[in-house]
């Protein structure tokens, strides 16, 4: 075989190679594993991210909403973590945990819907 030829035949190898491991514009979700026969999954309800006080925190409060002036409806203590979004939402301003910000982390507490301060947390990704 010519060197041409075989580096020709290499080449287009080494092409099919790649594209038939590459996954094609399948998303993370479609990836995962399916659904028991039978069983109907919502996999959107399930949180891909939980947030823990951070070290040296003595409690962090879930608010009712983005603001430090909202209803308290828990504390989360060192130790414990509360699912999460995996995004940050911009609310009221506040100062704790060393600093000033408005960022905020949704968490779901106690079966309810609230807010922490993200300062005040470690987020994770699970």
């Amino acid at each position: 075989m010519k060197k041409n030829s075989l580096i020709a035949s290499t080449g287009a190898l080494i092409v099919f190679v790649m594209m038939a491991l590459a996954p094609s514009s399948a998303s993370a979700a479609s990836l995962a594993a399916p659904a028991p026969t039978g069983y109907a999954v919502d996999r959107s309800a399930v949180p891909a991210c939980h947030v823990t006080p951070k070290s040296g925190v003595s409690g962090v409060n879930v608010r009712l909403r983005a603001n430090d002036d909202s209803t308290r409806l828990g504390i989360i203590q060192p130790g414990q973590q509360a699912p999460a979004a995996c995004e940050a939402t911009s609310g009221g301003s506040y100062t704790a945990c060393g600093g000033t910000s408005d960022w905020w982390v949704q968490v779901k507490w106690d079966g309810r819907t609230g807010y922490v301060a993200q300062l005040c947390v470690d987020w994770y990704s699970s």
